[in-house]
């Protein structure tokens, strides 16, 4: 939270000692150094609110003892999140939101079983909730707002942990799931999705059927005589 400006520098590498490093809410730019991840005693690690662009390296993921936080919000990092994200299995919290981020959310994702908070809000991820982050159980809060998800909201997050979820802004349909987070409203938002129906009263969400009724009526009738 200073007015620090230019790059993040390589050196930063030879501080192997360093067990968290806060670099959050300044102007630094250009790319995050992989040199960063020879600080294989880093704990926590925050570079949110720069100006930071281009990939996240994969040696930032090579960092086996972050296990605090990892915050890279609120930057321009853009491509899609490595697959080495995987190797964080003892990471609590991990905040990407507010960047460029795209593509599929990798299969690896779900080896990080000590989340307890996912941000990935505010990006350009696409795609449906996969099926491997039901291997998720210590995670609390899940924030997948404002992407381009796709696709039905999966059951399987009724069985999960979570108090905070929000969904808000992708383009989920079908059924929204009535049990566990689902079940209070206060701790859900899915606000933004217009192809969705059911779910508590409390979300005032269009009755299924009636859903599915108006868009058979869209449907274009063919005659054939």
């Amino acid at each position: 939270s200073n007015k620090l400006s230019g790059k993040i520098p390589d050196s930063l590498g030879n501080l192997s000692l360093m067990n968290k490093l806060y670099l959050g809410g300044n102007m630094l730019d250009g790319t995050i150094p992989p040199s960063l991840g020879n600080c294989q005693g880093l704990l926590f690690l925050e570079l949110s609110q720069n100006n930071l662009s281009g990939f996240i390296p994969k040696e930032i993921f090579g960092i086996s003892s972050l296990s605090i936080y990892l915050g890279l919000s609120n930057n321009h990092l853009s491509g899609t999140l490595p697959l080495e994200v995987g190797n964080l299995e003892n990471l609590a919290e991990f905040d990407a939101s507010e960047n460029l981020l795209s593509g599929e959310l990798p299969e690896t994702l779900g080896s990080c079983s000590s989340l307890e908070s996912l941000s990935l809000a505010g990006n350009l991820f696409q795609g449906s909730i996969p099926k491997f982050l039901s291997s998720m159980r210590a995670i609390q809060i899940l924030d997948l707002s404002r992407n381009n998800f796709s696709g039905q909201i999966p059951h399987f997050l009724e069985e999960l942990a979570i108090k905070t979820l929000n969904l808000s802004f992708n383009d989920f349909v079908g059924e929204v799931p009535t049990k566990g987070v689902f079940a209070n409203a206060s701790a859900i938002s899915v606000v933004g999705n217009r192809r969705l129906c059911g779910g508590i009263f409390q979300l005032q969400l269009p009755n299924c059927r009636i859903l599915r009724d108006s868009e058979k009526h869209k449907k274009p009738l063919r005659v054939i005589i």
